[in-house]
């Protein structure tokens, strides 16, 4: 062997060393956690620069106080410039001062020398040049109802409170923190979570040692490299959703957020919970240590995948049995059924249709997981016609069925309520198949960006 093949041998060892895979304990509190591996082809979702900004400017006007700079106690040191400058001029701490709402008070910061910054101050400093990549978004969107700068100056104080929590030693436990978390895993995947916090503790380190403004500077755009365009833009949206009303407001909010039926999808794969189950409570700490998440959550807040899901054609119950489907009980009536249907204008949807909202606005529905994992729904009743779960599904085998009511305004829609009454399908069944039905239909509709309490 040459010393260049023994290099490139060396090397690809080490290599395959150092690239340790990340790992997720889902601990239910019921016999040992389940370690779950993230598949490595896990892709952010992404959030495009026109919704991004849309779904900010209706958080900021949702939001229950105001964020008017004349309103607004003055920060002591204001993070943040209003008005776009070359970056050169941002190397010098006087020049960055004259562009803020109080220049005076800015520039007493360093009367008593650089020295005179405490370590939360210097972190929150450095933070605030992280946003730069995306701000000008923000600003454009918002700058009409709001002044950007105290806005700035809240998400930047309420992200380094955040990544305070997460790199503490002890367990996650603040029901806003660990919402924040669910959605942050969702949208970006435990590879990139885990990089965030890899990249906090170093602008930590490194505004801690920093000697000049430049470098607290520099160490803000290194992390603002670490969270990218597309992991900032998730952070503000789920950060203005936090501070518009905590958990509670994200858990209402978090439907309308871009993207959000993917990333409730997304969550299941690269972090084997269920979206719509942590946001309803289900997920009670989060545990950051040595490249291992522990997830501290409810038994049924495990994902399938997670469970060992091998196909999405055979889906696995909450005890990790394989699913059967349900026949049709009444097939007889088949033909008369889907006939009063036709009669009466009513044919299987899709939650993406544009049916479906005519439908859940006028009662309630009926809906099936086919065979294929698909969800489709009917309306319960229509011109004084009770329609059949048999119409929703064709008449063929189903994996669940049920009926729900669904509160649908413009792009928000929230479940009321969930059942899996189906005289067709579920007559007589025993109360696990009953239950394991409902699951199936929770996690369909979740993944539909609708989530059920």
């Amino acid at each position: 062997m040459t010393l260049r093949g023994a290099v490139a041998l060396l090397l690809s060892v080490l290599l395959a060393g150092c690239a340790t895979p990340r790992v997720v304990r889902l601990d239910t509190g019921q016999g040992e956690p389940i370690v779950y591996i993230p598949p490595k082809s896990a892709k952010p979702v992404e959030v495009d620069e026109d919704a991004f900004r849309r779904v900010v400017t209706r958080l900021v006007l949702d939001m229950r106080f105001s964020l008017h700079g004349e309103a607004a106690e003055r920060p002591r040191v204001r993070p943040a410039s209003w008005d776009s400058e070359p970056q050169s001029a941002g190397h010098d701490y006087g020049a960055w001062c004259s562009r803020q709402d109080s220049p005076g008070e800015c520039l007493t910061l360093l009367e008593g020398g650089f020295s005179f910054l405490d370590a939360k101050a210097r972190r929150q400093m450095a933070l605030a040049f992280a946003w730069d990549g995306v701000w000008d978004g923000v600003q454009d969107a918002v700058k009409e109802v709001v002044n950007p700068l105290a806005l700035k100056a809240m998400l930047t104080s309420a992200m380094a409170a955040y990544m305070l929590l997460i790199v503490a030693p002890e367990p996650v436990t603040k029901i806003v923190a660990v919402a924040l978390t669910t959605f942050v895993l969702a949208y970006l995947g435990v590879d990139a979570f885990m990089g965030l916090v890899e990249g906090w503790q170093r602008l930590s380190a490194d505004a801690d040692r920093a000697e000049s403004f430049r470098e607290l500077e520099d160490a803000g755009h290194r992390f603002g490299q670490v969270m990218g365009e597309n992991g900032a833009r998730v952070l503000i949206l789920a950060l203005t959703a936090a501070l518009s009303g905590g958990a509670a407001s994200m858990a209402s909010k978090g439907p309308t957020l871009p993207g959000f039926a993917s990333a409730a999808l997304a969550a299941e794969a690269q972090a084997g919970f269920r979206l719509s189950a942590a946001m309803a409570g289900g997920v009670r700490s989060i545990t950051v240590a040595e490249g291992v998440m522990t997830v501290g959550l409810a038994p049924n807040a495990v994902a399938m995948t997670a469970r060992g899901q091998r196909g999405a054609d055979a889906p696995s119950s909450l005890d990790g049995a394989p699913t059967k489907l349900l026949e049709n009980q009444r097939p007889h009536l088949l033909d008369n059924e889907q006939k009063i249907a036709r009669l009466v204008g009513v044919r299987p949807v899709r939650v993406t249709d544009p049916d479906f909202l005519r439908y859940v606005n006028n009662g309630s529905i009926k809906w099936v997981v086919t065979a294929e994992g698909e969800l489709l729904i009917v309306p319960h009743t229509w011109r004084t016609k009770e329609i059949s779960h048999a119409v929703a599904s064709g008449g063929r085998p189903v994996l669940a069925a049920g009926e729900a009511e669904i509160a649908a305004h413009g792009m928000l829609r929230t479940g009321v309520e969930i059942t899996p009454h189906s005289g067709h399908y579920l007559f007589e069944a025993p109360a696990a198949t009953s239950a394991r039905a409902l699951e199936i239909g929770r996690q369909a509709f979740s993944r539909a960006g609708i989530l059920f309490p």
